[in-house]
């Protein structure tokens, strides 16, 4: 065995695996151990040998459970963190979004993503939902050189770039060779990377009003084929139903034209949701249709929450995500279930809506089940990857933790995180973070560049951003930013 953790409280997902209690998989003196990246042991302390292992790790007065999935990504964005915050929904992408976006180049992304990989590294996300355009080049740029699993997402997008000017109450002109390249690009993400043991391909066709039904039935076609996800926005908010009706009928929404073109299925991870109805979510899952929920950044930016707690009853799959950080501001998964549960009380109006342990399973076995990579990740269970978490129970915001008569650990490190808990952090058995520090990367050089390249893109795009008019012009002019 290469390496193992004693004596740790072990929240397993697995109960079945494990012998744990309850449905988290609960082990109060537990451990885990594996070989070569894979799990080979999970369980109570005393029934393995510490002297098995050529590395012990001592998990006394910590919490071990698995890696952190967050399923939905768009990392290049943190380059221009705050670009886009308090603005009317139907502004946020064509005015407040796309003027600056629109300076952020290949490189400006790369160390965009960058950010975005360090700092969810250090929160315990393990895996990443990254859903770009070229993301073949986040991957061998950013995700596998720091060491992080990735379903990576190619973007199909048939909009032109320049989209200010375009009127969500007509049919959006489509580029139908832009639509046929990233086609090519993903198929050959799938080619190159179908063997990489932290790398998941998937199609990405960005949303209904934004791809040719052309292209999509393509998309589903092969999907179906290979067995393959497909990760679509779906049903995202007020600019979208309006392109929508404009191209498919006045009483067309998203929901039903997929239905009615037969694209649901269980190949279908669907982000958002916030502008179905309950009938249309019931129909998802009753289809099989895997969720994604982004309670950030659809609060920041629709001022919805997302229908989570919904899907769930439905009996669907439900993951989350942290989408971008010019809407939710950053990608720390364990602030996004705090998010999460707050919000869902306060919708519901019910304290017990959605609870600490519902959440850390929406961002473990949840988030993997959405992404289509359970039988991997998500859970500790001996033959399942060594993507592991150990938080320190000690650390302020968490503490003080007690073991009877229930563990206050899971709602502590919920509902009290402050950003420090998180210890060390394990991909495939590789340490990625030690002592709450990333293994091997200069996180102040990244942020120095991050820094100096956003000063020159708001500045490249200051004369586009006031002219596409969006209230964040009238704050600056007034003083307020």
């Amino acid at each position: 065995m290469d390496a193992l953790i004693t004596d740790t409280l072990l929240v397993s997902m697995d109960p079945g695996a494990t012998g744990g209690s309850g449905e988290l998989g609960i082990v109060d003196r537990g451990a885990v151990g594996w070989t070569d990246g894979e799990l080979t042991y999970v369980g109570p302390t005393e029934a393995i040998d510490p002297n098995d292992a050529a590395r012990t790790i001592d998990g006394d007065g910590c919490l071990t459970l698995p890696g952190f999935v967050n399923a939905h990504v768009h990392g290049r964005y943190s380059v221009i963190r705050g670009a886009a915050q308090d603005v009317p929904e139907i502004e946020w992408m064509d005015r407040a979004l796309d003027p600056i976006g629109r300076h952020v180049s290949a490189e400006d992304g790369i160390v965009g993503a960058k950010l975005t990989a360090l700092e969810a590294i250090a929160a315990g996300t393990t895996t990443l939902g990254e859903y770009a355009a070229d993301v073949a080049t986040l991957v061998d740029r950013v995700y596998r050189p720091f060491g992080l699993r990735v379903v990576a997402t190619e973007t199909i997008n048939e909009v032109p770039g320049d989209r200010e000017d375009l009127d969500p109450n007509e049919p959006f002109a489509f580029d139908r060779d832009a639509g046929r390249e990233a086609l090519d690009r993903t198929e050959a993400l799938f080619e190159r990377y179908g063997d990489d043991p932290l790398v998941v391909p998937a199609y990405g066709p960005q949303a209904l009003d934004m791809v040719s039904m052309e292209t999509l039935t393509a998309v589903f076609d092969r999907a179906r084929e290979q067995d393959r996800t497909v990760h679509v926005h779906v049903a995202q908010g007020e600019r979208e139903r309006r392109a929508v009706a404009a191209r498919y009928g006045e009483d067309a929404t998203t929901v039903g034209v997929l239905d009615r073109e037969g694209f649901l299925g269980d190949h279908l991870l669907a982000a958002h949701l916030h502008g179905a109805t309950t009938a249309e979510r019931k129909r998802l899952a009753t289809a099989g249709v895997r969720m994604v929920g982004c309670p950030s950044s659809i609060a920041a930016i629709d001022g919805i929450v997302p229908p989570i707690v919904e899907y769930r009853e439905h009996g669907g799959t439900v993951g989350i995500g942290t989408d971008q950080a010019p809407g939710t501001g950053g990608h720390n998964t364990l602030r996004e279930l705090r998010t999460a549960a707050l919000l869902a009380k306060v919708d519901r109006r019910d304290p017990t809506a959605l609870d600490a342990p519902a959440a850390l399973k929406i961002a473990t076995i949840g988030g993997a089940r959405a992404l289509g990579i359970d039988d991997v990740v998500g859970s500790l269970a001996p033959g399942k990857r060594a993507d592991v978490v150990v938080c320190d129970l000690d650390a302020v915001g968490v503490a003080p933790t007690a073991p009877e008569p229930f563990h206050t650990a899971i709602p502590n490190l919920v509902y009290g995180t402050a950003g420090a808990e998180v210890r060390d952090v394990f991909v495939d058995g590789v340490q990625l973070v030690s002592a709450g520090g990333i293994v091997g990367v200069d996180v102040d050089d990244v942020v120095v560049e991050a820094n100096e390249r956003a000063e020159r893109i708001f500045a490249d795009a200051e004369e586009e951003w006031r002219a596409a008019g969006s209230t964040l012009v009238d704050d600056v002019d007034a003083g307020r930013l």
